[in-house]
């Protein structure tokens, strides 16, 4: 089993203290015993220290990156891998959307997003050019941001080494929010995995973003459950490894991808 949290933090925009602050003031809560789960996974959206920006001056280089030092003392002193997106900074001025996937131990898989959004995002930073997957507790996982969930060729799992988990963390406008929860559950009937999708809520200075963080199974049902810590939607669902072997044994549809 593996233990999924999305936290649907409504980002403040550009002030990276208070979002992180209003974080750990929601860890204290999930990683209390009152909670439903025990996190195997934290899930936070795109963007979630500075809100959706093109501003230069709210990039981090990697090395020195306010958000990046917190990820890493969360998965190790709560024994548990914590995903999100930062915009990162490289020595030649690019700026990359860069999803982070944070061990405990320290070790990380970085996944730029290819496909940038009309306008501001695709004029400000560089688009990704390859897929990243990680390993974690036995489960291997694939990973998008956002806007990349409308391209299911470029989602589409391993034929050989399938993912068993796709993970896509997300600014997604709450007029296109039927639109989400249709994009997350094909991505997991089509590739026979479990999908979780976590989107920001509240408002930003162009767009306003609704409460559609949810986590599908490989037959594309809702698997997740909701709770309000705060006034901040958390969602979770706890992954069954085996049933998602025993269907794909039962109903092998990825050895006939193309």
């Amino acid at each position: 089993m593996l233990n999924v949290v999305e936290i649907s933090l409504p980002v403040i925009w550009e002030d990276m203290e208070a979002n992180l602050d209003r974080l750990d003031r929601i860890l204290e809560e999930i990683f209390s015993p009152s909670f439903p789960v025990c996190p195997d996974i934290l899930v936070l959206p795109e963007f979630f220290s500075t809100g959706n920006t093109a501003n230069p001056s709210m990039a981090e280089y990697a090395e020195d990156s306010r958000t990046l030092k917190w990820m890493f003392e969360v998965a190790s002193e709560r024994n548990c891998a914590v995903a999100g997106s930062i915009p990162i900074l490289d020595r030649d001025g690019r700026m990359f959307n860069r999803l982070y996937f944070v061990k405990p131990d320290g070790n990380t898989a970085e996944y730029d997003k290819r496909h940038l959004y009309f306008g501001g995002e695709e004029n400000a930073y560089t688009a990704g050019n390859r897929r990243v997957f990680a390993e974690f507790r036995g489960w291997r996982i694939m990973f998008g941001i956002c806007f990349d969930m409308r391209f299911p060729i470029w989602s589409r799992n391993e034929r050989n080494n399938p993912a068993d988990l796709y993970v896509n963390v997300a600014n997604w406008p709450a007029s296109r929010r039927n639109a989400a929860e249709v994009l997350a559950a094909a991505r997991a009937i089509e590739n026979v995995c479990y999908v979780a999708f976590c989107n920001r809520t509240g408002k930003d200075p162009d767009l306003e973003y609704a409460d559609s963080s949810v986590i599908f199974n490989h037959r594309g049902r809702k698997k997740s459950r909701s709770v309000t810590v705060g006034d901040v939607p958390v969602v979770y669902a706890s992954l069954d490894r085996e049933e998602l072997e025993r269907f794909r044994r039962s109903f092998p549809i990825l050895t006939k991808m193309d």
